[in-house]
């Protein structure tokens, strides 16, 4: 059965206690700057099974289709700072708050900063890590993140999806690979772990995939969906998915070469104009179908 988790925006009070040691210490400059090439940082291996490490993972306005990619260091390499580059191709760069600013148990709870924007991380379970408040340039945001493993690192796919009559129908789509499915159909792809949708100002995280019957196109029946599928990055095998999201279910098709910029349905071994989706309400009374467009 799958876990389907709806989150709604909301103000929260968090209360919070971040502890640095000396050797964590570290300048604003230094901690910024560093930041900016959080992208091209590996998973520290010592720290796979710690609190501490590289946490990736995708971010989507709640209001808007704004999306991109969140890269975050705790300690890492021995730094705390955070990036978000988004697919308009603004970049935004934060640090960890070193202050004192609450106490709440033994929940990790860290609060970064930057020039345009905040969010807050709960590291209270490594397996499921938590954003809260994030906004960038008075703009809300969530995110979906996961720790991301030294021997497989995590990887992220966004795209937007957009119904073909109705304008007003549409929103944002993320994938992700925790890194925990290595090369699940022996063809060096990454398990898909997750899917984010962002519709209407709420967002609907899916944690389970659906084997998909390429027996006639890639000679495999119970196909695991990938991201980097066939060892190409950004290319994506994930046809015949449901996602439950906006009081309804979808059903789509995601299927993209990167190597040839085309998009595919792995099922038949069909190009295809893009990813489609067919979404019904629970009632049975309003169908919406449309594409998916990766970035």
């Amino acid at each position: 059965m799958k876990r389907i988790i709806p989150t709604i925006l909301c103000a929260s009070l968090l209360l919070c206690f971040v502890s640095c040691s000396q050797d964590s210490d570290f300048s604003a400059e230094t901690s910024l700057d560093s930041a900016h090439l959080l992208h091209e940082q590996l998973p520290e291996r010592s720290l796979n099974q710690s609190t501490e490490g590289l946490y990736h993972g995708a971010v989507q306005s709640a209001s808007t289709t704004s999306r991109g990619k969140i890269w975050v260091n705790i300690a890492n390499d021995g730094m705390f700072n955070a990036l978000i580059q988004l697919t308009s191709g603004e970049s935004y760069v934060f640090e960890a708050k070193a202050e004192l600013i609450g106490s709440n148990g033994q929940l990790p709870l860290i609060e970064f900063v930057g020039v345009n924007g905040d969010f807050r991380i709960d590291l209270s379970n490594i397996q499921n890590p938590l954003i809260n408040d994030l906004t960038i340039n008075g703009e809300a945001y969530y995110s979906h993140l996961v720790k991301s493993m030294s021997s497989n690192p995590a990887s992220v796919a966004t795209a937007v999806f957009l119904e073909f009559s109705d304008p007003m129908f549409n929103g944002t789509w993320s994938i992700i690979a925790d890194g925990t499915l290595v090369n699940p159909n022996g063809d060096n792809g990454d398990g898909i772990t997750s899917v984010m949708v962002v519709y209407d100002g709420v967002s609907y995280t899916d944690t389970a995939m659906d084997l998909i019957n390429a027996g006639p196109c890639l000679g495999n029946g119970s196909y695991v969906p990938t991201i980097n599928s066939f060892g190409v990055t950004g290319s994506v095998v994930s046809d015949y998915q449901n996602t439950a999201f906006a009081g309804g279910m979808s059903k789509w098709d995601l299927g993209y070469d990167a190597d040839t910029d085309t998009y595919m349905n792995y099922m038949n071994c069909n190009a295809v104009v893009s990813g489609t989706f067919s979404w019904t309400s629970a009632d049975g009374t309003i169908i919406k179908t449309g594409e998916i467009i990766m970035d």
